[in-house]
């Protein structure tokens, strides 16, 4: 009886870690989207240390952001609900469109119950973090085919105040920490308007409407015969990406939290072939050749995924151009 009793009370703390850290995940998901801040943080990757300023306002007419690089090269990217443009001062470039390019802030899905099949979330207590209170939430992958997170998360407005991307072995891949941060009623104009102006520039406008003939969603001719449980398909295209006008496809696969983008193209006879595993950080490739085709499996993810991906990519039984 005494044993039940043990078990019991250890399976009833388990499920209530794991409400609990579903309820802060939540109210940090809302506070990064409906807060005003001002705050600068530090980004630690591939072995550098970057600083960078950000300055989000939400209002009547939606969400708007401004990244700025405060370290490097100056670089800033500015964000609202429609358009997200980039400015390169080493490049003397601008990049207007419609995806944003990828954020040391993590984006938890909406669906924690699908997401915990995967992953075992947690709450560890709590911590001092840039001089607040906060309360420490682990995501923990249940298999060696992702990556885990920990999450300090202020308890006053749940805004977060640190992330850590964590490897199989519980160390931090990539880290991001703020070292100041203003949470307020209104974000001043200015701080929203870009410090570098474009003059001079080269524009480039990316996006391709999806009723243009370029892009074309239909079906992969090509298909992953192993993925991780829980990846699914969650977008397609096909479209000329290169110069002699060949087509490329290119599918995503997620799991809700982990993404990763498989590019099947044809090779050329002038091609430089791709093969084996390259990295940058937390980003892990792994090239492929197929029948004549260079597949290539991109994605936040462990070394060990992509590989076992890209070399279960094969062509439909129908065939491919």
């Amino acid at each position: 009886m005494r044993w039940l009793l043990t078990a019991l009370l250890a399976v009833s703390g388990q499920v209530s870690s794991q409400d609990n850290a579903h309820r802060w995940l939540n109210e940090m998901s809302s506070a990064l989207q409906s807060l005003n801040y001002d705050g600068t943080f530090v980004y630690l990757h591939d072995g550098k240390l970057e600083t960078m300023r950000i300055v989000h306002q939400t209002g009547e007419h939606g969400e708007m952001e401004r990244l700025v690089s405060l370290t490097g090269s100056p670089r800033e990217v500015l964000r609202d609900d429609r358009i997200v443009t980039c400015i390169m001062a080493d490049s003397k470039s601008v990049t207007v469109g419609q995806r944003r390019p990828r954020q040391p802030f993590p984006v938890v899905p909406k669906d924690l119950d699908s997401l915990s099949r995967y992953y075992q979330l947690q709450e560890l207590g709590e911590d001092r973090m840039a001089g607040y209170v906060s309360r420490i939430i682990s995501i923990t992958p249940r298999d060696r085919f992702r990556y885990g997170y920990r999450f300090w998360i202020d308890t006053g407005n749940y805004m977060l105040l640190k992330s850590d991307l964590i490897d199989a072995d519980g160390e931090a891949i990539e880290q991001v920490m703020f070292t100041h941060l203003s949470v307020t009623n209104s974000i001043p104009v200015t701080a929203l308007q870009p410090s570098l102006t474009g003059d001079g520039y080269s524009w480039t406008r990316q996006g391709v409407d999806s009723h243009h003939p370029a892009a074309r969603p239909g079906s992969p001719d090509w298909v992953v015969k192993r993925l991780p449980v829980g990846f699914e398909l969650t977008d397609f295209q096909r479209k000329p990406m290169r110069k002699d006008g060949a087509s490329v496809e290119h599918m995503v696969f997620s799991d809700g939290l982990a993404t990763m983008s498989v590019y099947v193209e044809k090779l050329g006879p002038d091609d430089k072939v791709f093969q084996g595993l390259s990295n940058m950080g937390a980003m892990n490739a792994y090239g492929a050749v197929v029948d004549d085709h260079q597949v290539t499996v991109i994605g936040e993810v462990p070394p060990a995924t992509v590989q076992m991906v890209a070399s279960s990519v094969g062509a439909h039984e129908s065939g491919h151009d």
